[in-house]
């Protein structure tokens, strides 16, 4: 009997122009968490369609409990005890939870094409009181957050009797508390015997959950360690090839005069009495738990939404945005959270991408100048390193770093000079992380003015020179770079004590 569960030996996988696994290797023990980590482009994602029969290998072997297998299809890979969960769920929202857990291995009444409805609700309630689930079975799974959603496909995997599970970037769209369920469901899988995959760019998943870590780099292995047994320097090295000496790249800017003020800015059921000023090179860290109105705020300063009370004002004089245009033609940009849903259209190119805030800049008389869009797209694409093969790839084929990369290029195109950036480094590999940091710092440094929403407590300190930290709506502190620390921001973000700074 094989000492691992699953192992690949030597698996190869070429796409026209790119070889997207180069002789990997990979082994899973029974009733083990083994994560998995590299770069976006790393091979990750091809390595997933590989076990659960999206692809095919062009070279290398596959073998489960120590017999060599082949997987040809996903429902080979579900025969075989196989189930993958992504962090964009793939599910039926207009459909109930139960019909959800069993799509694809409905249970039917024998001869003939009756669905037996009261064994699958059983059932699926059976499994969901496993995981700890509090919803019903017969729930419209639109009506489900995304935390919930994905204890709804852990219970489809459970239902297929899948006993290897494959997890991709699980937590990156979850609160802290959706996150320690997640571990807890993740743990007593294993503790029940399930073999799990855990696929994440977050350092504490890693060292929260897993036994081993598997690292890969340009589609290449680089090497499995226990995880007790490796430094957070010694896995950034793995990942990204070089030392990563400051992960926060904050250069010191000089600090201009003010640009922005935001006056008892309230916008009813979301916040109220928000004041803070916002300075040339400076970059202003807006933090909080998820629902304390950061984004909130944001969105009605570039114009999305429209605030109830206050007042904003730019330059010196009093302005009122109503839409995100007046707000680019003042000279505000803003990146969202959600690049691929708001920051990009995904089948379009890179360069068509970068040029679209700039229309009137790459065309005269209503006709596009071709050799314009290019010059300028080419331009910008270098100056924050978009890694492609050319700026004619679709923004759909880049990895999340160089996604983002493109949203900053796209705010670049115009002129602005305060830019709001939404969780800039969300869902972004560590060595794209540090670049799309790096290029937040050269632009403080030119003399942008840049408000930073962030939930990540090491990049809000590395990088900010004040700090606002918000609650239900409201600013419970403003702090300076220098008197800011982990434990006065979360008291700040956890309590309704306020210690507002006004400076």
């Amino acid at each position: 009997m094989s000492e691992y569960i699953l192992e690949l030996k030597g698996v190869t996988k070429t796409f026209p122009g790119v070889k997207a696994l180069d002789d990997v290797h990979f082994q899973l023990k029974s009733g083990e968490i083994h994560a998995l980590m590299g770069e976006n482009g790393a091979g990750k994602s091809t390595f997933i369609k590989i076990i659960t029969g999206v692809h095919q290998p062009d070279e290398g072997e596959i073998y489960l409990n120590g017999q060599k297998v082949d997987i040809n299809n996903p429902r080979d890979a579900q025969k075989l005890g196989i189930a993958a969960i992504y962090q964009h769920v793939t599910c039926y929202p207009d459909l109930s939870v139960t019909e959800n857990i069993f799509m694809g291995h409905e249970k039917i009444k024998k001869g003939t094409n009756r669905l037996l409805w009261n064994e699958m609700h059983s059932e699926a309630q059976k499994l969901l009181d496993e995981l700890g689930a509090t919803f019903d079975p017969k729930t419209r799974m639109g009506e489900l957050s995304v935390a919930q959603q994905q204890i709804v496909e852990i219970a489809k995997a459970l239902s297929t009797n899948a006993k290897i599970i494959i997890m991709d970037e699980p937590t990156a769209s979850l609160t802290k508390s959706e996150s320690e369920e997640l571990y807890r469901i993740t743990e007593k899988l294993r503790n029940n015997g399930t073999s799990i995959i855990f696929i994440s760019h977050r350092l504490e998943d890693m060292y929260r959950l897993a036994n081993r870590v598997t690292v890969f780099r340009d589609s290449k292995y680089i090497g499995t360690w226990e995880v007790n047994e490796i430094s957070n320097e010694e896995l950034i090295v793995a990942m990204v090839g070089r030392e990563i000496t400051q992960m926060f790249p904050k250069k010191e800017a000089k600090i201009g005069e003010e640009i922005l003020r935001v006056e008892k800015l309230g916008k009813i059921g979301f916040f109220k009495d928000i004041s803070f000023t916002l300075h040339k090179g400076e970059i202003l860290g807006l933090t909080g738990l998820v629902g304390s109105g950061r984004t909130e705020v944001c969105q009605a300063i570039f114009g999305i939404t429209s605030p109830d009370e206050g007042k904003i004002i730019f330059e010196g004089k009093e302005v009122k945005i109503d839409h995100p245009l007046q707000a680019m033609n003042l000279g505000i940009g803003y990146l969202p959270e959600d690049r691929q849903k708001q920051g990009l259209v995904l089948e379009w190119s890179i360069e068509k991408n970068i040029t679209l805030p700039a229309l009137d800049k790459v065309s005269h008389k209503g006709w596009l100048d071709k050799e314009k869009e290019v010059e300028i797209a080419q331009a910008l694409a270098k100056k924050v390193n978009v890694k492609a093969k050319s700026i004619y790839d679709l923004a759909n084929s880049l990895s999340g770093g160089n996604q983002q990369k493109v949203v900053v290029a796209k705010l670049l195109t115009a002129d602005l000079k305060v830019i709001i950036v939404d969780e800039p480094t969300k869902g972004v590999d560590v060595g794209a992380k540090s670049a799309i940091l790096e290029i937040m710092s050269d632009l403080a440094s030119q003399g942008y003015g840049i408000i930073m929403v962030s939930s990540e407590m090491p990049e809000v300190l590395g990088m900010s020179d004040r700090i606002i930290v918000m609650r239900e709506g409201r600013i419970t502190a403003q702090l300076s770079r220098e008197e800011a620390s982990q434990e006065i921001i979360l008291e700040a973000a956890m309590t309704k004590k306020r210690s507002v700074n006004t400076a």
